[in-house]
């Protein structure tokens, strides 16, 4: 697993007097920090001295104030689409890790430059209004969307503010999702209403697919070190992979996850296949030469996004939910981003017939 340490700090005006800005200042006294800078001006520069700007513009910071709304619905929520009741919150966006797969390359392309949010006081007001205003609700927020939860946390602590935050509150979770082991600045904290959750896959897909993360072991070792310290946590095998000895790979992935974990404290599993949008696939393979993703055959789905064929899609969902039922009968296993005709093929109901999940879907 890469340590972060950035080449460059640059701090867009206004966001300087920040408590997080002066923390990460701190932190890296010898980087060299251009104040005032201007976020066009630095990817410009990227774009124009750099082979590779999207993998370059991981290598530096900038610290900056998010404006707009903080809360948003999940994007999953598209066309033929069964989409979870989840929220998410962007504090950072890109990753310092660099996997085949990452849809950020497509969507972040034109502005790939990794960047921090550091007005976490307005972050937190606009929650706790929404939170107030909808008592009866439930809210599951997220912050891994477009960037990895935990990844830069021993940087720049958002969690510091976050989780006690959360754990005030009555009707909301927080889930942080990552692939990294970055749990340490997180123990510190009561875990009341925080759930960790890991995106896995078979370790040769780990060591091939998903460059600069935690290891697959790394990854059971740091949500083992959660559990006993009181976190639930979640799994996410997302995105499935079919590559030859897949179905002995998976088998092999669920094995360790419940040989080393308490079953009882695992929140969910999700499970979701591979999938993009066009333009991806052609800057996959630039940038990734050496992959296997596209080593079978993908086919539009409604929303766009190229998924494996249906029948292969149910033979993998099928097939790693009853490694886990095998396991753990009553484990809360739901499908990412799928369509109604796949989730009643895999699991013969939609979530909505389902007493366990249906506390997360909104159809």
């Amino acid at each position: 697993m890469i340590t972060f340490s950035p080449e460059a700090i640059y701090i867009e005006e206004g966001a300087e007097n920040y408590a997080l800005s002066k923390s990460v200042l701190e932190r890296f006294p010898e980087v060299p920090t251009t104040k005032n800078a201007c976020r066009k001006t630095v990817l410009n520069e990227i774009n124009e001295t750099k082979a590779d700007p999207f993998g370059a513009s991981k290598k530096v910071l900038f610290l900056s104030k998010f404006e707009g709304s903080f809360l948003k619905k999940c994007p999953g929520i598209s066309p033929g689409m069964v989409c979870c009741n989840y929220y998410i919150v962007n504090l950072t966006s890109n990753c310092i890790y660099d996997c085949s797969y990452c849809i950020l390359q497509d969507f972040l392309e034109n502005n790939p430059v990794l960047q921090a949010f550091v007005n976490l006081e307005d972050v937190l007001s606009e929650l706790e209004t929404v939170f107030a205003t909808y008592p009866e609700r439930t809210f599951r927020v997220g912050t891994g969307e477009i960037a990895d939860s935990l990844a830069l946390d021993d940087v720049i602590p958002h969690t510091d503010l976050l989780v006690p935050f959360f754990n005030r509150q009555k009707n909301a979770v927080l889930e942080l999702k990552t692939k990294s082991a970055c749990v340490n600045n997180l123990l510190k904290h009561d875990p009341k209403n925080v759930v960790i959750s890991w995106s896995i896959n078979p370790a040769e897909i780990v060591d091939s697919e998903e460059k600069g993360t935690a290891s697959l072991d790394a990854r059971i070792k740091a949500a083992k070190l959660c559990q006993e310290n009181g976190f639930k946590v979640g799994f996410h095998f997302d995105p499935i992979i079919i590559f030859p000895g897949w179905e002995t790979a998976y088998k092999e992935l669920t094995d360790t996850l419940f040989n080393n974990l308490r079953i009882e404290d695992i929140e969910w599993i999700s499970l979701g296949s591979f999938r993009y949008r066009s333009n991806l696939k052609k800057v996959i393979k630039q940038r990734h030469p050496e992959t296997i993703l596209f080593n079978s055959e993908h086919v539009p789905s409604e929303d766009g996004k190229f998924r494996y064929l249906r029948p292969i899609r149910n033979k993998a969902y099928d097939t790693i939910r009853n490694h886990i039922r095998e396991r753990a009968e009553n484990m809360g296993v739901y499908l990412c981003m799928e369509t109604k005709e796949v989730w009643e093929t895999v699991t013969g109901k939609l979530p909505r017939s389902d007493k366990k999940l249906d506390q997360f879907f909104d159809l």
